[in-house]
């Protein structure tokens, strides 16, 4: 089996991350303290440091840590980056050959973190991302491409359908078993554990579906199009004037919007016709903030665009960005005011990297309602069961009277259907046939004596 863990450098970089856990929390409000100063300039993204060792590999997720946001984590070919200081400094805390396709962090645990991996499953931390361990006790599948998290429990989205957990250690089944889950969401926290999840398999298995409590997964429809691919889904949080998450997903037919729990959707506007996202994010602050990008599949392009309105319409918001090659994989906001913008970009020339932005042009959040929990995962779910149906066996009809045989007919008959073997009944027969051939052969061919 492969060791997850270059055991020398491992050993350094827990040393060092112990060494200095103490001045994390002083760290963190400093660096922020100083991107969000007096003299903080307009919305520009500016470049983070560089990831040591990533060499030509991609970033596939990045996130921010609700309650230290200038802790951040990236996802990537080369594995697990953590940065303590807003992403000035990176530190690689966990490398494999399996890429990291999904990182974030479980808001009601600080330090809490988990990525999903291609082949390795879930990876959990419980330092803020300095340290890992396996996660992946009763995971259907070991391709983990998607985490979100609630008040209730963790989701994983696979290749090979939904898992749920109640805590990020113990997982379990949570249906739609054989699709490529691409994205998923807590649509509601409360009175039951909701979720959005979207699949980029091709054809009638593509599309958004929507459970809760981990019941039976029902094919969303109205305002969308048919079999959309998946590439993202974000859910908002809650304040007077939307009372439900809002919902926003971004797909190869469109980006769409839904603000009552996904049941209807409407397409989204002002997306530039060539222009295809593929990810989006809430700001966790404001649910009409949210920002959206495109990673121009491979090739040169992309944008990042922003909306004011909660996905309804957007505009572009690149500044900063590289002229020719804003190709944007993910974007993660920090749950600070302004919103701080992380962006991971995936150029065509293969060099990676991370840029940052305190959006100062973004509108004063609102004042959030406490989202209130449901019933919690459970740990276990036995596996189900067919319920059997009922069956009626049809009763046997008495066949139509006939009139009594008479004569010989009703000795062959009672001869044939004498309760004994039927090889008898057959020598019987074979008797009674030879001896009246030998009798018609006497009579008719030999003649009386």
């Amino acid at each position: 089996m492969r060791s997850n863990y270059p055991s020398a450098a491992h050993e350094r970089r827990v040393s060092l991350g112990r060494a200095a856990s103490l001045t994390v929390a002083i760290a963190s409000i400093a660096a922020f303290a100083a991107v969000q100063g007096p003299g903080a300039r307009a919305a520009q993204f500016a470049a983070a440091g560089s990831l040591p060792n990533l060499g030509s590999g991609r970033v596939w997720a990045v996130a921010a840590e609700p309650s230290l946001p200038a802790t951040l984590l990236a996802g990537t070919d080369a594995g697990i980056y953590v940065s303590h200081d807003a992403g000035a400094t990176w530190l690689q805390t966990w490398s494999s050959h399996d890429r990291v396709w999904t990182v974030g962090f479980d808001s009601r645990t600080s330090a809490a973190a988990f990525a999903g991996t291609d082949g390795s499953g879930v990876i959990a931390s419980s330092d803020g991302g300095l340290t890992w361990s396996p996660s992946s006790t009763g995971l259907p599948s070991q391709d983990v491409r998607a985490l979100a998290f609630g008040l209730d429990g963790i989701a994983a989205g696979t290749d090979s359908g939904v898992a749920l957990s109640p805590d990020g250690r113990t997982w379990h089944d949570g249906g739609l078993d054989g699709n490529s889950i691409s994205a998923i969401a807590v649509a509601a926290n409360a009175p039951q554990f909701t979720l959005v999840a979207g699949s980029d398999s091709s054809g009638s298995s593509g599309g958004i579906f929507r459970s809760s409590a981990g019941g039976s997964w029902q094919q969303l429809q109205s305002g969308l199009p048919a079999s959309p691919v998946v590439s993202s889904i974000s859910a908002g949080p809650i304040d007077a004037a939307v009372p439900q998450r809002p919902l926003v997903a971004a797909t190869t037919k469109g980006v769409f919007r839904s603000g009552d729990g996904g049941t209807t959707w409407t397409s989204s506007t002002g997306i530039p016709q060539a222009l295809t996202l593929t990810t989006v994010t809430f700001s966790p602050l404001d649910p009409s903030l949210v920002y959206a990008g495109s990673d121009a599949g491979g090739s040169t392009g992309g944008d990042l665009l922003r909306s004011t309105d909660g996905g309804t319409s957007f505009t572009p918001a690149d500044q900063g960005l590289p002229a020719s090659t804003r190709n944007v994989e993910d974007i993660a906001v920090g749950q600070t005011n302004p919103p701080t913008l992380i962006a991971a970009l995936d150029p065509p020339s293969g060099h990676a990297a991370v840029y940052t932005e305190t959006d100062s042009a973004a509108p004063s959040p609102p004042q959030l309602l406490p989202e209130a929990s449901g019933a919690a995962v459970p740990t276990v779910v036995s596996t189900p069961r067919p319920t059997p149906r009922a069956t009626r066996t049809p009763a046997r009809q008495a066949p139509a009277s006939t009139p009594p045989a008479t004569g010989f007919g009703a000795f062959v008959g009672n001869a044939l259907h004498w309760p004994i073997p039927l090889i008898y009944e057959l020598i019987f027969v074979l008797l009674i046939a030879y001896l009246l051939l030998r009798w018609r052969q006497h009579y008719y061919v030999e003649g009386p004596p």
